[in-house]
């Protein structure tokens, strides 16, 4: 199918943008963790702090932001998202010189606050922009200029981290010189925005997957049925609404209980060595996104319920692979094999949930953003607490038996609430 049967004309640009906002992504979260853990010595516990502020930044500002969105123009809040993530990296760097945890507290908070500025109207253009058939597709697309965007960002930072932390172990000017680097292509990326991105263009659905006069007629009566038994049944499609949500909830928790200590597990089992462990963070976080397109495109054509099953079952059992391996190779490839799960878990996810409402896709990628990121910013605090109490595998065992307790909550979310979506499957 043709490029502008699938998007409209300025999309390819909007999503180019972000190579730019993703330069850093790789590289500040694993030099926020090292600093903190290994040259501050801080605790489990603080070290999910560190993990928890930055979600708590991007929950706060989320949970405005969705208001807004649907209100204001997206290209201002998308600029000033990124001049604000712009601004953190400069604090990032100011905190790591002085060696002040609790200015890498400050940083990360500036830093999620930031990112929920800009992802919320974002989230939205690109379902505005894009057909329902390809949803998932739009958001593949995005996660891989994020991918581009964090190879290269990566290869930068590490490379001077790499070099310098050898030759210059002491000036921390230079090894972490990446940071305003980052900061000033966050800037550049708000004022591309501006230049080059139509907010008001939006995709028109003509829907032509078969006949394209029958299947918009289908779909229109479709859509008037659907909004008549949404009128009828509005405690139904609240319930499932507050399921599903409560279920990314908790979801989150559990994704935020290991994600922080895996650098911390690498170097306390594994390996010690953190200009080789830095490295590893480049595949692991990447590799998987170079793959973001096709996955969009399987998300399409695969029922949610599937999707999210299989994704579940498969992923508790890569962490349990993870924590069981003792060599560094074949860790990093199970994390990268967890990464892709996650990634096509995540796409079917939000191709379901941008179907609800077209006129409030706003609030809903703000509420939707708002629930995950409180589950997040919950989830290390609890992970650090295991950490330093029961074990350092501790917090990998417990997403395990989580991630599969999850699966019949998700079900019967999306059972509930399919017969009322706006955009039906």
């Amino acid at each position: 199918m043709k490029e502008e049967e699938r998007f409209t004309p300025d999309f390819k640009a909007m999503i180019r943008i972000v190579i730019w906002n993703s330069l850093g992504f790789i590289f500040v979260e694993f030099i926020m963790v090292y600093v903190a853990n290994q040259i501050l010595g801080a605790s489990g516990t603080q070290v999910g702090l560190v993990f928890s502020l930055l979600t708590m930044g991007s929950l706060t500002s989320s949970f405005i932001i969705g208001y807004f969105t649907d209100k204001v123009s997206k290209k201002i809040l998308i600029m000033l998202g990124s001049f604000g993530r712009g601004f953190s990296y400069f604090c990032f760097y100011t905190a790591v010189i002085l060696k002040s945890l609790s200015g890498i507290y400050i940083s990360c908070l500036l830093l999620g606050f930031g990112a929920g500025i800009f992802w919320v109207p974002f989230d939205t253009l690109i379902s505005d922009k894009s057909s329902k058939f390809y949803r998932s597709s739009a958001f593949g697309q995005r996660r891989f200029a994020m991918g581009i965007g964090m190879i290269g960002g990566a290869i930068i930072g590490f490379l001077i981290f790499g070099i310098t932390i050898v030759f210059f172990p002491e000036n921390y000017f230079i090894v972490y010189s990446a940071f305003p680097i980052f900061g000033i292509a966050n800037f550049y990326a708000g004022i591309q925005f501006s230049r080059k991105v139509d907010e008001n263009s939006k995709f028109i659905h003509l829907d032509k997957q078969c006949n394209e006069d029958e299947n918009s007629e289908k779909d229109l009566l479709q859509n008037n049925r659907i909004k008549s038994r949404v009128n009828k049944t509005l405690k139904t499609f609240i319930l499932g609404v507050s399921l599903l949500f409560i279920t990314l909830f908790l979801a989150n928790i559990n994704a935020g209980i290991y994600r922080p200590f895996i650098q911390p597990y690498i170097l306390e089992n594994i390996e010690n060595n953190p200009a080789l462990v830095s490295w590893i963070y480049i595949p692991t976080s990447v590799i998987g996104t170079l793959f973001a397109p096709k996955l969009g495109n399987i998300a399409d054509k695969v029922n949610i319920n599937i999707s999210i099953s299989i994704a579940s079952i498969l992923g508790g059992i890569t962490t349990w692979l993870v924590i069981v391996s003792k060599d560094l190779w074949i860790f990093t490839f199970l994390l990268i094999i967890d990464n892709i799960i996650a990634l096509f878990s995540s796409f079917a996810l939000i191709n379901f949930l941008s179907r609800i409402s077209k006129k409030h896709r706003g609030k809903l990628f703000g509420s939707l953003t708002s629930f995950e990121q409180l589950g997040f910013s919950l989830g290390p605090i609890v992970g650090g607490y295991v950490w330093d109490i029961i074990g350092q595998t501790a917090p990998f065992l417990i997403s395990i038996i989580v991630e599969w307790s999850l699966i019949p909550l998700f079900i019967f979310g999306f059972w509930t609430l399919t017969p009322h979506l706006e955009e039906p499957v």
